[in-house]
């Protein structure tokens, strides 16, 4: 033990002694003495302290991001990193104590908008991690329809199918393999124009179309009261007749619609609503209100007018509806009555149907029909009709059976009359099967001779009223939107009478309003479990997190999980609530004014229908609608009645245009007030975000409005999705369509 203490002395010693020479003076650079190393900075030789760092991580937090997304890529100068999944995230590099950062999206996942929030900062001491990158799915609760609002169906004989969409104001082709694409228009812009692809422009509303034997395809463009032809190469033409008509248009409907017979553009058509090939290159025409005549355009553009005698004397008065035409080039044609008749020699004879009675199959006048909607004939010389929720065949000696479907509206795919269908606008054959357009879910059903009912695959069906998840959801019928400050979405079921809710992950849920199988309305208060509305049809959210609930008569609130009735015999239009915590209601044209509704159900009118007429000017007719409140409690609604946008001040209750021009609709022109044009073709609706931009619906596209009154058309990622309803939440844009919630980033 003594000798190793005596070494360990003997040790210590040298080191004092080495360590002494080192530090001591040896000249200016001689002598071959060292420097040591000094102690890690802040550390403590033996004790195992860490060193202090000098350099710093920078990072954050992504959200939003649901299983099986892509990555988000986050950039920050020249450096990037791709995020998977929702957590913390940091990029490699170190940045010493200082430096300044700027995080980016520098690209979102498929389907995503992203939004980087306390993005900039300097690095103070430590790691920086308060950014949040949150990701928005496009599609927040349901899924998106591959069809907004199908109208027609016609089929070339090859195995193809042409749809039009109402919506989209576009036509798609189902092809042969199952492929379904926008092959012209298609950009939910409504407009004339011709052109090949997109650059077409079709306002569309009516169900006519069909295909000759050249594969062209014919739509009757009821809006611009004009017949249109496709070729196969997707090139749009007008045949014949203008945009002397317009089925919104406030210009138009200064003049009567007039029909007239001519060359081209010189015919006029009031609403062509069902064609048929004549076989020749041209068309026949059932135009609306036409009575008992029907139009042809011959291949050359020429229409005339044949008008046939009453066969019915019994019936004054009888409207041609449908038209189809068979392969010996016999004509047939369906009224109001729903009888069909066969044209021959120039009379109407009667074929199949009678007046009186139920649905029922039979031979000739025995026979009955419900509502008939759409004929084609098929090669052999069968008719077959869509009548209301079922798919009739009326033989050439007008024997009548039913098909498929019954007049009991359903979903259902099966055979013969076990299958269910909504409601049937439309029927084309492709050569080998029939196709039916079923509005009832906003898809094409299959239908074969033999009466075999499926759902095409292309298109299938989503349009129910299903609570759930955001994959699960469903919707049937919606009517408005709007956000609370958490981020809760409210929407009205006017169908179902009830409101539901969409929580920020997508989950749906009903809030308020009892579903009734046989869909009963009522008017009873209460709690949110017992309360019934009677079709709510716009939902509003105050800062005091109330509800505001306009149905088709009454104005409803929510308050603290109960619902009262504020105003019985309100008939609300628009509706938004401002800041003070006040329902602003419009009326439309019943009375055509904006009015304030207290909590306690005082209320003053603030903008009569005169007031809005002594601006628009001559000829106006005040329709105000959809409406919004800024932060500063100014009032905006727009009117339909003359195409424009109103202000009422908050400071001074002065009223003045603040977008469009008033009775002049010509098209969607950007611009400022009294030089942009708005066309309201849809129920519109309205909202406004943070920076005092309105946005506007029922234009076709979502239209923008800047706190200065210009107008604009931005693109949103959602595309041409058919958006109605519409709301601001935390920075995103909302939109609903008839099947999903869709949302992005501004």
């Amino acid at each position: 033990m003594r000798v190793k203490q005596f070494e360990y002395a003997v040790a210590t010693a040298l080191l004092v002694l080495v360590a002494g020479c080192g530090g001591g003076g040896g000249g200016g650079g001689g002598g071959g003495g060292s420097t040591p190393t000094p102690p890690p900075t802040g550390g403590t030789p033996g004790t195992g302290t860490p060193p202090v760092t000098t350099d710093y991580t920078v990072g954050g937090t992504v959200t939003g991001l649901r299983a099986g997304a892509a990555a988000v890529t986050l950039s920050n100068g020249s450096e990037t990193v791709p995020v998977t999944a929702n957590g913390s995230f940091s990029f490699p590099a170190r940045l010493q104590n200082g430096a300044a950062y700027d995080i980016k999206v520098a690209s979102a996942p498929a389907g995503y908008t992203c939004k980087a929030f306390d993005p900039t900062g300097t690095i103070a001491s430590a790691n920086a991690t308060k950014t949040v990158v949150d990701c928005a799915p496009q599609v927040l609760a349901g899924v998106r329809g591959a069809l907004q609002a199908p109208l027609a169906v016609a089929g070339d004989g090859s195995g193809n199918l042409y749809v039009t969409d109402g919506s989209l104001h576009g036509v798609l082709k189902l092809s042969s393999n199952g492929q379904l694409g926008m092959v012209a228009g298609g950009t939910g812009q409504p407009g004339l124009a011709n052109g090949t692809g997109s650059a077409a422009r079709f306002w569309l509303n009516a169900s006519g179309a069909a295909v000759d034997g050249q594969g062209n395809l014919f739509v009757g463009d009821s809006c611009n009261g004009a017949i249109r032809k496709m070729t196969a190469a997707g090139e749009v033409t007008t045949l014949a007749g203008s945009s002397s008509t317009a089925c919104y248009n406030v210009e138009a409907a200064k003049t009567t619609p007039t029909k007239a017979d001519g060359l081209g553009a010189a015919a006029r058509f009031e609403g062509p609503q069902s064609i048929a090939s004549d076989g020749a290159g041209g068309v026949y025409v059932i135009d609306r209100s036409a009575g008992l005549t029907i139009r042809q355009a011959t291949a050359a553009g020429v229409v005339t007018t044949t008008t046939y005698p009453n066969p019915d004397p019994v019936a004054p008065v009888i409207l041609l509806q449908t038209i189809a035409r068979a392969a010996d080039g016999t004509l047939y044609v369906s009224d109001d009555t729903d009888r069909i008749w066969k044209v021959g020699n120039g009379v109407l004879t009667l074929h199949a149907g009678g007046v009186l009675g139920a649905t029922k199959d039979g031979t000739g006048v025995a026979a009955r029909f419900g509502a008939i909607t759409g004929m084609v004939a098929t090669p052999n010389g069968d008719l077959y009709v869509t009548d209301f929720a079922s798919v009739r065949k009326v033989t050439p000696a007008g024997v009548v059976t039913t098909l498929a479907g019954s007049q009991e509206r359903g979903d259902v795919d099966a055979t013969g009359t076990a299958a269910r269908f909504g409601n049937l606008l439309s029927i084309g054959f492709d050569g080998t099967s029939l196709f039916v357009v079923d509005s009832g879910q906003e898809v094409l059903r299959k239908v074969t001779l033999d009466g075999v009912v499926t759902t095409v695959a292309a298109t299938p069906a989503v349009r129910k009223t299903i609570n759930g998840d955001a994959a699960t959801a469903r919707f049937g019928s919606f009517s408005s939107l709007a956000a609370d400050a958490d981020g809760n979405m409210y929407f009205a079921d006017p169908v179902t009478h009830v409101v539901r809710k969409a929580t920020p992950d997508g989950t749906v849920t009903t809030l308020a309003g009892v579903v009734n199988s046989a869909a009963l309305p009522g008017q009873g208060d209460g709690t949110l479990a017992t309360a019934r509305f009677a079709a709510p049809t716009r939902v509003a959210v105050g800062r005091d997190g109330s509800i505001w609930i306009a149905q088709s008569l009454g104005l409803r609130r929510i308050k603290d999980g109960v619902v009262t009735t504020v105003d019985a015999a309100v008939r609300p239009i628009g509706l938004a609530v401002d800041p003070d915590g006040n329902a602003i209601v419009t009326t439309g044209a019943v009375s055509g004014e904006v009015l304030r509704i207290t909590p306690t159900g005082a209320k003053t009118v603030l903008v009569t229908k005169a007031q809005i007429a002594g601006l628009a000017g001559a000829g106006a007719d005040p329709r105000p609608q959809s409406v919004a409140v800024d932060a500063a409690g100014n009032i905006y609604f727009a009117d339909t009645g003359t195409v424009a946008v109103y202000k009422l001040a908050k400071a001074d209750s002065a009223l003045t245009v603040f977008a469009g021009t008033p009775m002049k609709e010509t098209g969607n022109v950007d611009g400022a007030a009294r030089t942009a044009t708005l066309g309201f073709y849809e129920v519109d609706h309205m909202t406004i975000d943070e920076s005092g931009n309105l946005y506007l619906t029922g234009s076709g596209n979502v239209r923008k409005i800047s706190p200065a009154g210009v107008v604009s058309t931005p693109s949103f990622v959602w595309g041409n999705a058919s958006i109605g309803a519409i709301t601001y939440n935390k920075g995103k844009l909302v939109g609903m369509t008839r099947y999903a919630v869709l949302q992005q980033y501004l």
